[in-house]
């Protein structure tokens, strides 16, 4: 699934159009984005955690860069478990 998909969904759910889908799905991203960017946490029950960690290259450049993590939550994994190739 690509974002044009993903848009389409959207909006024939919510009966919008996908120019309206479009700028839901990308206000959300913003949303999530400018939360991280922040340092901070963003929790989707029954979805999943988005966040940052902290990580150095190597032991000899104790340099951190930041990388974003998402933690699908149990709901979500139980609800996409029945989809897994054996």
């Amino acid at each position: 699934m690509n974002t044009t998909d993903l848009v389409i969904q959207l909006a024939d759910k919510l009966s919008i159009s996908q120019k309206q889908a479009r700028r839901m799905l990308y206000q959300e991203m913003d949303a999530i984005a400018t939360q991280l960017g922040e340092g901070k946490h963003v929790i989707i029950r029954g979805f999943g955690t988005f966040g940052l960690r902290d990580s150095r290259t190597s032991q000899q450049q104790p340099v951190t860069t930041r990388n974003i993590f998402f933690r699908a939550s149990q709901k979500f994994k139980d609800f996409v478990k029945p989809w897994r190739p054996s």
